[in-house]
């Protein structure tokens, strides 16, 4: 399955080397990320906080969890939940970081489509000559939007984080905390 969401890009890979010792950066990146749980629906009041954190999630020695936190009227809601290991090898610490786009939650989601748009399939082939013959491209219309939505919010939300996080490792990079 994960080999199939790479295809499709709903999971990203990359690898950051910083001039950076590992307990530095893990400092940095603790004092930026709020703790907490790093699933995309753990906070629903989260936008509401008072928190100056960039992320919520977990940051450990040995590696972290995390995602972008959400912000009172921003625009694009981020669910993508970035997961990596540090190793510090003669003076350079390298970052591998594993971004995934699709949550636990989009496996009910697709599952229900599916039910749904198969009881119109088998109500439109016992009662099809009582349905207008205009629904049927309405529903295909629909079941096109309720799937392809998703997928492009999932892949954004990936393309969208793996930028902030070069971004942010580079800026960690420069900070004298």
């Amino acid at each position: 399955m994960n080999e199939f969401l790479k295809k499709i890009k709903l999971i990203d890979n990359f690898t950051t080397t910083l001039q950076l010792s590992k307990q530095d950066f893990v400092h940095r990146l603790a004092q930026i990320t709020e703790k907490g749980s790093a699933s995309a629906f753990s906070d629903p009041f989260e936008a509401f906080s008072s928190s100056k954190s960039e992320f919520k999630g977990e940051v450990n020695p040995n590696g972290f969890k995390l995602r972008r936190r959400r912000k009172f009227f921003e625009r694009n809601s981020n669910i993508a939940i970035a997961t990596g290991n540090f190793k510090e090898e003669n003076g350079q610490l390298t970052i591998q970081t594993e971004i995934y786009g699709f949550s636990n939650f989009m496996y009910f989601f697709y599952g229900f489509l599916i039910v749904f748009y198969t009881v119109f399939l088998v109500g439109f082939v016992f009662f099809g000559s009582t349905v207008p013959i205009f629904v049927v491209p309405f529903l295909i219309f629909h079941a096109a939007l309720m799937t392809l939505l998703p997928y492009f919010f999932m892949r954004n939300s990936v393309k969208k984080m793996k930028y902030e996080l070069e971004r942010e490792f580079f800026y960690l990079t420069k900070t004298n905390s």
